[in-house]
């Protein structure tokens, strides 16, 4: 017997960040399904990933242990600038740069940097914050459990240092 509604939402995901999500439909749900089960079944875990300060980012070239990865598109570096100490590593890209079988010293060659070990603290950024939080999240679920999250990210940076948005 179905006895109550819920709202389906196009993407779940959003309500982790505060987003409005986009109501598609309203469907019945039956009696042992309750909105929290549902929930709890198509919506992932969110994982607690520690947030940085901009005094924080400050440091960073006093603090060459430390990786700074920008998540942006190439594009979007190309017109805005990016954070010193940076790497540019787009969102889609990461899980795949970060991957246990990369080559070390073509990841080097790429970046500049030598390639993270699982005890590295690793800051994502981008221009919101919220791919950077996405990355630090695919990151950690890679084994980077010291993945954080610049929440002010490129917007923050600009506005504190003069720089275009």
């Amino acid at each position: 017997m179905l006895s109550r509604t819920f709202v389906l939402l196009r993407n779940l995901n959003a309500l982790r960040y505060g987003a409005v999500a986009k109501i598609v439909e309203t469907r019945p749900l039956a009696n042992n399904v309750t909105p929290i089960t549902f929930a709890k079944h198509f919506c992932s875990n969110p994982i607690n990933i520690p947030v940085v300060s901009y005094e924080e980012i400050k440091q960073l070239p006093k603090q060459p242990e430390k990786l700074l990865i920008d998540v942006r598109e190439p594009k979007e570096l190309q017109e805005t600038g990016q954070i010193p100490t940076s790497i540019n590593i787009p969102l889609g890209q990461v899980a795949t740069e970060l991957a246990d079988n990369v080559d070390a010293g073509a990841f080097k060659a790429k970046y500049g940097r030598d390639f993270p070990t699982k005890n590295t603290e690793i800051i994502f950024h981008c221009k919101i914050g919220r791919r950077s939080q996405n990355a630090a999240e695919i990151a950690y679920k890679l084994g980077f459990e010291k993945s954080k999250n610049y929440l002010g990210s490129w917007t923050e940076w600009a506005e504190k240092e003069g720089l275009p948005k």
